[in-house]
C-alpha cells in the first residue's frame, strides 16, 4: 500500500497546487521550453494529488534517461556523420523556489 502523501502548506488543495503548476509553466514558457504532452499528463497528476513535485521530476528524468544517454553518447563518439543532438530542456523541472 502507498504512503499518503503529505503536502506543504503551500500546496495543500488542488487549487493551490493547479497556480503552482501554473506559474512554473508560465516561466517555463518564457524561458522557451514548453511543456510536453507527457509532462502536463504528470503536471494532472501532481494536481490531482497523486504525486508529488519530486515525483514529477523524477518520472520526467526516468523517462528521459535513454535519449539524454543516446544523446550524450553520439556527441562524445564523435563518429556519427549525421548532426549531433542536443538534449533539450522541453519539459519544464518544478524548482522548490515556488514550496518556499
Amino acid at each position: 500500500m502507498q504512503e499518503p502523501i503529505t503536502f506543504s502548506e503551500r500546496e495543500k488543495t488542488p487549487a493551490q497546487r493547479q497556480e503552482l503548476i501554473d506559474n512554473a509553466r508560465a516561466w517555463s514558457v518564457a524561458q522557451g521550453a514548453v511543456p510536453s504532452v507527457r509532462a502536463e499528463a504528470l503536471y494532472a497528476r501532481y494536481v490531482a494529488g497523486e504525486l508529488t513535485l519530486q515525483g514529477v521530476t523524477e518520472e520526467l528524468r526516468r523517462q528521459d534517461a535513454p535519449r539524454v544517454a543516446a544523446a550524450a553518447a553520439q556527441a562524445t563518439s564523435g563518429t556519427s556523420s549525421t548532426p549531433t543532438i542536443t538534449p533539450r530542456r522541453a519539459e519544464m523541472q518544478p524548482e522548490q523556489d515556488f514550496l518556499t
